[in-house]
C-alpha cells in the first residue's frame, strides 16, 4: 500500500479469530464495516506492528454479531492464524452506496459542527456508537461536548463544505457553549 492509499482507506473491522480449518476467519465490524465485505472486494489488513497485506474476499456471511471470511489467498488455518488481530481496511469506493441523509463515519470525523444561529462549537472529532443512537464527540480548547445523532438534533451536513449544523436540545449545550 502507498502512503496516499493507505492515507484514504477506511477501517471496517478487525480480525478476532479463526474459523474452522480451511483458512476462514471471524470479523468484527466498525460502524463503517457492516456491509463492507461484498465478494471479490479487496480489503487491506495491518497487524500491529505495521505489517500490511492485501487480500480479495472469496465469500462472506454473518455469524451472530460478527462476519466470516474467506480470502483467495488464504487457504489454511495456519495462515489464517497470522491474521488475528489484524486491522480490517478498505478503500472508501468499495463501501456501499448510502441514501443522500446517511453518512459514513469517517466522512463526518473532522466537520467543523456549528448551531443553526453560527456559533462554532468545534469539530467532531469521534463518534461512539450506543443502543439506541450514535454520539457525536466535538472538542474545542481541550473541552468536549457530546451531541446525539440523531434528525431532531443535527439539521445539516455539508461534506463539501466540512460543515455541521445543529439544533441543540435545551440542556444539551453548557453555558458558555464550549
Amino acid at each position: 500500500m502507498t502512503s496516499a492509499t493507505e492515507e484514504s482507506l477506511v477501517l471496517v473491522g478487525q480480525v478476532v479469530k479463526t474459523q474452522g480449518i480451511k483458512g476462514q476467519v471471524k470479523v468484527a465490524a466498525s460502524g463503517e464495516g457492516a456491509a463492507a465485505f461484498p465478494v471479490g472486494t479487496i480489503v487491506y489488513l495491518k497487524n500491529n506492528r505495521g505489517m500490511k497485506q492485501s487480500l480479495t474476499v472469496e465469500s462472506s456471511r454473518p455469524h451472530r454479531q460478527m462476519t466470516i471470511l474467506a480470502f483467495r489467498e488464504v487457504q489454511r488455518i495456519e495462515e489464517a492464524e497470522e491474521l488475528v488481530g489484524c486491522s480490517v481496511y478498505v478503500a472508501p469506493e468499495n463501501l456501499p452506496a448510502l441514501p443522500a441523509d446517511e453518512f459514513y463515519w469517517y466522512q463526518l470525523c473532522g466537520l467543523q459542527v456549528k448551531t443553526e444561529e453560527g456559533t462554532f462549537l468545534g469539530t467532531l472529532e469521534e463518534i461512539m456508537p450506543t443502543g439506541s443512537n450514535d454520539v457525536f464527540v466535538v472538542r474545542k480548547n481541550h473541552q468536549e461536548c457530546l451531541i446525539p445523532a440523531t434528525d431532531e438534533v443535527v439539521v445539516q451536513v455539508n461534506l463539501k463544505d466540512k460543515t455541521m449544523v445543529i439544533r441543540p436540545l435545551e440542556g444539551l449545550l453548557p453555558e458558555n457553549d464550549l
